[in-house]
């Protein structure tokens, strides 16, 4: 045996350039946008991107990409450029004085953007202190055939090669006429470039340095290509106007704190709160109404409101590029439109947003883009960053809502006047017809028909703008009602599984033993017990019907009697299969006269959320306790579960936050409680647990005419 210790290196299959190019940078525009970036970590102020007959795709077909920057010498080539996944952009943060760019590339195979583009490249680059041109020659069609010719052959063949031994030409040229800078000539073109591509990599590079940066050295594109509109056109940013609404946060440095946006007394306000996980970030966000895009779109034709893109330190994150010939399809990191159930909510799509999230290397370090440029990588600070910008969006549309419902309010009140001084003049008519001659009084006659066409139309308007409001009113309290409704079936089937297995297993028994005078006790306890079952299947059975009640019928509800059902009759199987104690403690019984629906879904609700808090506790107690003072029933409502943390105790109500999205939370439950309870003008909050060491308590208090 050779006790001689030997190694083995790792090799790369022919097949990487594929992997690493035209299969992992899977849009041409984000290709595009890779090698532009590039240009900017070279410190270079132009960069000219121009297309030579690539339509229709012919021999002569080229893109030649070129840039005024630092260059690179043949060391740079060899150890850098030739090296997979190596960038010396980790190390070095920033580009070369005086510019000190952050850079924007971190990856090292942003080099393999230009497979996407086309098979043939032929690098060209000067550094400004040399007198040589290094020239450098990548022909991928060549790795594609030794990729093709390798999987025909066995791997034990000793022709297989690897990506590391295909040999690149390279050489050296004494030139003048490039002064500094790097080209790339591309050519055997993979696709064609029509003129609405051409646009769209215009539009996509426009976009490439945020407009809220203001650069300290410029950064210049100009397209070239045999399309008139695209042909020496520098691309420029699109000036944001016609917006409806402008919001910014930001962030002190030195504190380290974020921040927020929070709705007071019908006013956007902002506040400084504690530095998230995601780390300190800036926004800047645009809101069109309708009258908005139409003019934005008169004034930037064929220019679409495409939501929030993300920055660091200046310059897009990932492009966000990929075609999707419907908007509606396109890709939607961050949620916007996931969250937004259309006709029921005034929330806000991306085609409503123009936007900008700062972040940056110092701040945001662990907010990292994936490899493909199209996504980030799913960690904890990535999620944290989206759940962030979606409660601050949140609080945007309750400002809009509120700004529309004042708006309403003003409607409803103008009507109301507008029919005030309608009566007001027909009586002053009546009153003057009685003094008045015989010529003015059929002249007042006319005023009176008029007058009365008027009343009749703003009555029309009074009686369209009631129902309108009912509409609306009506069709929240059914998204309500549905939300609430997949719980409610869930437990249903509980009641309905559990019952008629005890039904069936005291039948087979009956079916057994019966008659058997020695067991008529025995017969007596099993009756008893169908019995209670199928009162319970009726009691489950009549909750479900409730939602064929209309959301504003109004009657009597026992407070004690509605909870004591909850617990002891439609949850009881629930709580029985998940070994879960509770304790109802109402000391008095109070009637309240309000719709029993409503009522039902903040109780369901908060069941439903001390169901998942109590996931993994073997000692699982929910407790609810009431007491009437005054004038206000106020309800203790607690579990022993896993709690709330201290950050979340200001946003557990906010539409969509949820910390529980692996047990299927929405972030729905408690917002809906807490929209109920205020649409009962009562009200809902977190205090003290009182049930050690861990748990929530929520405070409840309804309110009540005696």
């Amino acid at each position: 045996m050779d006790d001689e210790i030997k190694y083995l290196k790792f090799n790369f299959d022919v097949s990487a350039y594929r992997l690493l190019g035209r299969e992992l940078i899977t849009d041409r525009i984000t290709a595009l946008f890779e090698i532009v970036k590039n240009a900017y970590d070279a410190n270079a102020e132009n960069v000219t991107v121009e297309f030579i007959d690539i339509n229709p795709r012919s021999d002569k077909s080229k893109i030649i990409i070129s840039d005024d920057g630092i260059g690179m010498s043949f060391e740079d080539i060899r150890d850098k450029w030739m090296v997979i996944g190596t960038s010396s952009k980790r190390i070095n943060k920033f580009s070369p004085s005086p510019y000190n760019r952050k850079v924007t590339g971190k990856k090292g195979v942003g080099r393999f953007a230009v497979d996407k583009l086309g098979a043939k490249l032929v690098l060209k680059t000067k550094q400004k202190s040399s007198n040589q041109t290094v020239f450098l020659e990548t022909d991928w069609s060549k790795y594609q055939e030794l990729e093709n010719k390798q999987l025909k052959i066995n791997f034990d063949n000793k022709e297989n090669k690897f990506f590391t031994e295909v040999e690149n030409t390279y050489w050296f040229e004494e030139s003048d006429k490039l002064n500094q800078g790097t080209i790339l000539d591309i050519s055997l073109i993979a696709d064609v470039w029509s003129k609405d591509d051409i646009e769209r990599a215009y539009k996509e590079l426009a976009k490439l340095v945020s407009p809220t940066q203001a650069l300290k050295y410029p950064f210049d594109i100009v397209i070239n290509s045999q399309y008139p509109e695209f042909d020496k056109r520098k691309v420029e940013s699109y000036l944001i106007q016609h917006y409806t609404l402008k919001v910014e946060l930001g962030f002190n440095q030195e504190t380290e704190k974020q921040e927020i946006f929070k709705v007071e007394k019908g006013k956007l306000v902002k506040q400084f709160t504690d530095k998230r996980i995601c780390g300190l970030v800036k926004i800047t966000l645009y809101y069109f109404d309708q009258k908005a895009k139409e003019k934005f779109k008169s004034s930037f034709p064929g220019t679409i409101i495409d939501g929030v893109k993300i920055y660091r330190d200046g310059i897009i994150t990932t492009p966000f590029a990929e075609y999707v010939a419907l908007q509606n399809l396109q890709k939607d990191l961050l949620g916007i439109d996931k969250r937004r159930y259309s006709g029921f909510f005034d929330k806000l799509s991306t085609r409503d947003l123009l936007g900008f999230i700062e972040i940056s290397n110092e701040n945001n370090p662990n907010i990292i883009e994936a490899t493909n440029r199209q996504d980030f990588v799913d960690n904890k600070e990535w999620q944290e960053l989206k759940l962030f910008f979606i409660e601050q969006l949140a609080q945007i549309e309750k400002y809009l809502k509120e700004v529309k419902t004042e708006k309403r309010e003003n409607t409803k009140s103008e009507f109301t006047n507008a029919k005030s001084e309608v009566n007001s003049f027909k009586k002053n008519i009546f009153d003057i017809k009685k003094i008045a001659p015989p010529e003015i009084q059929r002249t007042l006659e006319e005023l009176e028909k008029k007058a009365a066409k008027v009343e009749a139309t703003v009555n029309k308007g009074i009686k369209e703008f009631n129902e309108l409001e009912k509409e609306k009113k009506q069709q929240e309290n059914l998204f309500f009602s549905l939300i609430s409704l997949q719980t409610y079936a869930a437990t249903l089937s509980h009641i309905t599984r559990n019952s008629i297995g005890h039904i069936l297993r005291h039948a087979e028994y009956f079916k057994k033993n019966f008659p058997n005078p020695t067991l008529q006790e025995r017969f007596k306890h099993i009756a008893n017990s169908i019995y209670e079952e199928l009162i319970r299947l009726r009691k489950g059975l009549d909750f479900m019907l409730k939602y064929a009640q209309s959301d504003s019928d109004i009657e009597d509800i026992s407070m004690k009697e509605l909870i004591e059902n909850t617990f002891n009759n439609i949850y009881h199987s629930v709580f029985e299969k998940e070994k879960i104690k509770t304790l109802v403690e109402i000391n008095k019984d109070l009637i309240i006269r309000y719709n029993r629906k409503s009522i039902e879904d903040i109780f369901d609700n908060l069941i439903t959320n001390s169901l998942k808090a109590l996931m993994g506790n073997e000692d699982k107690l929910i407790k609810c306790s009431g007491s009437v003072t005054n004038n206000e029933f106020v309800l203790l409502f607690s579990d022993n579960g896993s709690g709330i943390a201290d950050e979340d105790k200001t946003r557990i109500f906010d539409v969509f936050f949820t910390r529980t999205a692996e047990q299927g939370g929405a972030g729905m439950g408690l917002f809906i409680v807490d929209t109920r309870m205020k649409a009962m003008k009562g009200s809902i909050e977190v205090i003290e647990n009182e049930l050690k060491p861990t748990g929530a308590t929520f405070k409840l208090v309804f309110p009540f005419k005696k």
